[in-house]
């Protein structure tokens, strides 16, 4: 705003230089001053939009016809002016409003140019000379002024564009993740493990899961509380984020107190050791435990199973998971197992 007073004292100035009689920087004056005042208002509202819905309003249908009148008409700069003002109303508002500001603006242009054609004498007369000197002077700063404008603009539009983006992001992001514990949520689960059964069958390169179950939890809730629970809950949450050093390793909120850990391009021997880290981590946080007859802290068993050419389906995959888990809870807990194709076979770490 304070530009575009600057522009108008500026054409004040070369008007004077040229020999303009003085009522040709009516308009210029105007202009300045309502710049100004837009200009003060905007430093000091918190509505930016009004702000500039009241500028686009005051320039387009009120100092718009003021210009044309004091000009002459057709032959004067006032139709770059109405150019400009056509891109200020469809940069600063938008829907409904935008269509109907365009479509009162091209009737306020319309309507100007009839009024010059039925009474010209309405309009100031220019010398041949002096509309060459006003075009020479005037449209320059006018198109100065647009490019000016349309920069901000666009610098507006991109910066507003930056925080939608982000803020799709970030809503993606919620609505993906456990409220509680911070982890992915079962929503995200899906789409990831399609991924990486894809990746499996696209490429051969094996992905293993963790199915975690936290020991006797629900004792450790009824002993301690659900408060303390959902804080229990949010500890070993963060123990099993921290275990995780890929970027492409990721942690879910499975159940109450179930996790399931996804670790793709991770064989059998790489997924039990990640197992073991975890449970390791967990038993570290000496959450104490007193209801427990596993341990006297929060303890948690894990199932380990690897895709292979027999288990390549995420159903399968899982359901392997959670016979190894079982298997880990029946033998004694605070332990991972790891799944094979035969129950004989299967390996346990812990204790």
């Amino acid at each position: 705003m304070l530009f575009f007073a600057v522009t108008g004292l500026l054409t004040i100035a070369f008007n004077l230089l040229l020999g303009f009689p003085f009522y040709f920087n009516y308009k210029w004056m105007v202009l300045s001053l309502i710049a100004s005042a837009l200009a003060v208002a905007a430093r000091r509202a918190s509505n930016l939009k009004l702000v500039y819905r009241i500028g686009v309003y005051l320039f387009g249908f009120v100092l718009l016809p003021f210009g044309w009148l004091t000009s002459a008409g057709l032959a004067s700069p006032a139709i770059v002016y109405s150019l400009f003002l056509l891109i200020m109303i469809n940069y600063l508002t938008e829907g409904r409003e935008r269509i109907t500001a365009n479509a009162l603006f091209v009737l306020l242009n319309v309507a100007l140019i009839s009024l010059y054609y039925i009474r010209p004498e309405l309009f100031a007369d220019m010398t041949p000379r002096e509309q060459y000197l006003d075009w020479l002077t005037n449209v320059p700063l006018l198109f100065t002024v647009i490019a000016f404008s349309l920069a901000g603009f666009e610098k507006a539009y991109e910066n507003e564009r930056r925080q939608n983006m982000r803020k799709a992001r970030e809503l993606e992001q919620l609505s993906e993740t456990d409220y509680l514990t911070g982890l992915y949520n079962r929503l995200r689960l899906k789409s990831a493990l399609k991924a990486a059964e894809a990746g499996f069958s696209r490429t051969g390169k094996p992905f293993s899961l963790l199915l975690l179950d936290i020991d006797h939890f629900k004792a450790y809730n009824d002993h301690n509380g659900h408060i303390r629970g959902d804080s229990c809950l949010k500890e070993v949450a963060g123990a099993i984020r921290s275990c995780l050093v890929r970027e492409s390793d990721e942690a879910f909120r499975f159940g109450g107190e179930e996790f399931l850990v996804l670790l793709p391009y991770t064989e059998a021997e790489g997924a039990i050791n990640v197992a073991e880290r975890v449970r390791t981590a967990v038993q570290e946080l000496r959450i104490p435990h007193p209801a427990s007859p596993t341990a006297d802290v929060v303890t948690v068993s894990v199932g380990v199973t690897c895709a292979d050419n027999s288990i390549s389906t995420v159903a399968k995959l899982i359901d392997s998971a959670d016979e190894a888990l079982y298997r880990a809870k029946e033998t004694g807990r605070n332990q991972a197992v790891l799944y094979e194709r035969r129950r004989t076979a299967l390996r346990t770490t812990g204790q």
